[in-house]
């Protein structure tokens, strides 16, 4: 069952999606709808269980982590897979987790200082459940852009020349360094993490400390690059929408060519996400999609336009959403990295559950 949005809906969802922590008044600006409306709206999106939660995307990079990501093809042994798929759950170092149909069952992203600390965790999860996994592969995550949800504004009509809002986008990546944060910076970000839309004063108050050093701190961590935006995370199955996991195999290693994609990627509506990743599949697009024939039109939109760029293209449908989760690192609690076990007290790896997403299949 989805829920009908109308176009207010579409576009508060837009600017939220553009900017979680933009204010009721700048919203209201851009939407042409009073304050108190902007704001019964959003309640009302986030009672519905539309809005699952508002988030700073922060860049693990600038933290000195790298994300490494696994995919896992599974024997179908229920009891087992389930049992499996939950141990990867409750991993402290888990950045991102999908049960999928496919190529792949699970794609798996974990947080990591090197290969070394990815091959330790492997070798204590995996060697255990070795009866059930018949394949796996690992990327190196190098770069990944997140896009706004562009079909929530534009129309099958128009053309990206045509669009009347404004298209940012999100970064995350680049060569590991690790930033020095002190204890209200880390703070900052593990509230952010959690609810963008905590105000300074609020902050403040949690923090112990004043609203003035709040909002200079979070400027600083922008301008540094450790928070790269704000975002939300919706329960796309409410709205009717499926996403699917594209990976893409050069036939032509031309960098030219390749920001051209990348270009094409950012400003087509239905595409959400951009990879760039050292391993078997160097590319990897996330596309949002109505059912399987918009997936497939999508699909042969991308092979008519970069035939020669494309050799090959494998894809896996999401059926469960785990969604990203913050960095541990911001986490002062000690974990046991290697057992895999979570501390309770880990405020942002128990709420993480809340935000796992199921789909059904299209019948």
């Amino acid at each position: 069952m989805s829920y009908e949005l109308d176009l207010l809906d579409r576009k508060i969802l837009f600017e939220l999606d553009c900017n979680s922590r933009r204010s009721l008044s700048e919203i209201s600006r851009k939407v042409g709808l009073g304050r108190d409306l902007v704001s019964y709206r959003i309640e009302k999106l986030q009672d519905l269980g539309v809005v699952k939660r508002f988030h700073a995307i922060i860049n693990p990079y600038k933290l000195g982590l790298t994300v490494f990501k696994t995919y896992l093809k599974l024997h179908s042994q229920k009891g087992k897979w389930r049992e499996f798929v939950s141990l990867l759950d409750e991993h402290p170092s888990t950045a991102w987790l999908a049960e999928c149909y496919g190529k792949w069952d699970v794609v798996w992203c974990l947080y990591a200082h090197s290969p070394k600390e990815v091959y330790d965790i492997h070798d204590a999860l995996l060697s255990q459940h070795r009866d059930i996994i018949l394949a796996s592969n690992v990327c190196t995550t190098v770069n990944h852009w997140w896009f706004p949800k562009k079909y929530l504004r534009s129309t099958s009509s128009e053309t990206p020349s045509e669009w009347k809002f404004e298209l940012p986008e999100f970064t995350t990546g680049t060569t590991p360094a690790l930033e020095e944060l002190d204890h209200i910076e880390r703070g900052i970000l593990r509230v952010l993490s959690s609810n963008a839309r905590t105000n300074i004063k609020e902050m403040a108050e949690e923090l112990s400390t004043t609203p003035a050093v709040i909002k200079y701190r979070t400027e600083r961590l922008e301008q540094r690059g450790i928070i790269t935006g704000y975002r939300l995370d919706i329960d796309r199955a409410l709205l009717g929408m499926t996403l699917f996991k594209v990976q893409i195999q050069q036939g032509n290693y031309d960098s030219e060519i390749e920001r051209e994609f990348h270009e094409y990627c950012k400003f087509h509506p239905q595409i959400a996400e951009y990879i760039q990743q050292l391993g078997d599949c160097r590319i990897e697009c996330v596309i949002e999609a109505v059912d399987y024939s918009q997936f497939n039109s999508i699909v042969d939109e991308l092979r008519d336009r970069f035939g020669g760029f494309i050799r090959n293209l494998e894809y896996m449908m999401i059926r469960k959403d785990y969604f990203h989760r913050t960095p541990p690192v911001l986490y002062e609690v000690p974990v046991d990295q290697l057992s895999g076990k979570r501390s309770k007290t880990n405020g942002n790896f128990e709420s993480a559950a809340l935000y796992s997403q199921e789909v059904v299949p299209f019948q």
